[in-house]
């Protein structure tokens, strides 16, 4: 969605920088549709007003906690006007620091969630903490973050495709996989018959789960996704050890769900959900209440389900949307009927999943 470019920056006084430059496409369509203008103007206010915001709460109360792991930013252009040629935002390069995105590029395995969502924690324990400091100077800042996932008609994502025509395709298949096994296991389902009613009202549910609700509602990254972490690795063994958020174009205030289920459900293979899902919201539980001092409130695990119940349709939509095209980038020249059939697979576990968890509600 956006052109760029690395380099190294040489400043009057001799310094120099290595940096990564993002400018914008000059498709106007796509920036129309992509609404690339207001990517950039949530992304510049992230950098220059709400960030600083919130690590000024945060020193205020306590010194010695960390900060969200984000790359440097040096400076930040958006004009929302035909000059979108002078448009850019000046990052850091943190290549040379050692960060990189992670070599599988469909699912993550349990040690690189474990470490994004401890980071994901400290991002989240920054709006408890700026809540309990200064509850108005932090809606007043946030104030000015933009909407991107709804068009100027208040259609989801992409005019013309609705959450049913892109989750259909996934409750379909599970249905067939009950022909071919052990007989009507979901077809009779109360938890399925809820979860088509969502998605047959499909805006509606969505705008529901995005809805704020005090006091557990946090600033979220908003695509808080694999292509959006780079990762720093221990030499020795190659295991993770740092991660590194970036692309903070679509940040929204809501459910701290939000992120979770989206990075949950968008990096997940069907095994490790079964397996330790419970576990990964243990650990985001965990590093949370690490991440504020004493006295601020964060969620439970009990609250934090209920947060999963009422806004875990999020990351499910975003699965209906981009992973059969995400299958088929990553497959590269195979069938596309495989791609499509690959997509769609992975689409019935995740509805599987979240009628399984209780989130169909």
């Amino acid at each position: 969605m956006s052109v760029v470019s690395f380099g190294t920056l040489l400043t009057s006084d001799g310094s120099k920088y290595s940096v990564l430059i993002k400018c914008k496409t000059n498709d106007k369509f796509l920036r129309e549709k992509l609404k690339i203008d207001t990517q950039f103007h949530n992304e510049i206010i992230m950098y220059e007003k709400i960030v600083p915001f919130l690590l000024t709460c945060r020193s205020s109360m306590v010194s010695g906690l960390c900060g969200p792991s984000i790359p440097r930013f040096f400076y930040g252009r958006n004009s929302f006007d035909a000059t979108v040629e002078n448009d850019l935002i000046i990052l850091e390069n943190v290549n040379p620091s050692g960060f990189r995105l992670s070599e599988e590029r469909l699912f993550l395995d349990y040690e690189h969630l474990v470490i994004a969502l401890q980071a994901l924690a400290v991002f989240h324990g920054l709006s408890y903490i700026a809540k309990h400091v200064d509850p108005v100077g932090f809606r007043e800042v946030i104030a000015d973050v933009r909407d991107t996932q709804w068009d100027s008609d208040g259609r989801w994502l992409v005019d013309g495709n609705t959450l049913e025509t892109f989750g259909k395709p996934g409750v379909d298949r599970l249905l067939e996989r009950d022909r071919g096994g052990d007989g009507n296991v979901h077809r009779d389902s109360e938890s399925l018959r809820r979860f088509n009613e969502l998605i047959a009202d499909g805006d509606d549910s969505l705008r529901r789960a995005l809805e704020p609700r005090e006091p557990l509602s946090v600033l979220c990254h908003g695509d808080f996704n694999r292509n959006n972490m780079l990762f720093r690795y221990d030499d020795r063994s190659g295991r993770p050890t740092d991660v590194l958020l970036f692309d903070l174009g679509t940040p929204r205030y809501g459910s701290p769900a939000l992120d979770l289920a989206f990075v949950l459900y968008m990096n997940t293979s069907q095994q490790l959900r079964e397996r330790r899902w419970d576990e990964l919201l243990d650990v985001y539980c965990a590093a949370l209440a690490a991440a504020v001092p004493t006295g601020v409130r964060v969620p439970t695990r009990a609250e934090l389900d209920g947060e999963m119940v009422a806004s875990a349709l999020f990351g499910v939509a975003h699965v209906s949307f981009f992973m059969p095209y995400q299958v088929k980038k990553i497959a590269g020249a195979g069938p596309s009927k495989c791609d499509g059939d690959a997509g769609t697979e992975y689409l019935a576990d995740v509805v599987q999943h979240f009628i399984g968890a209780g989130y169909a509600k």
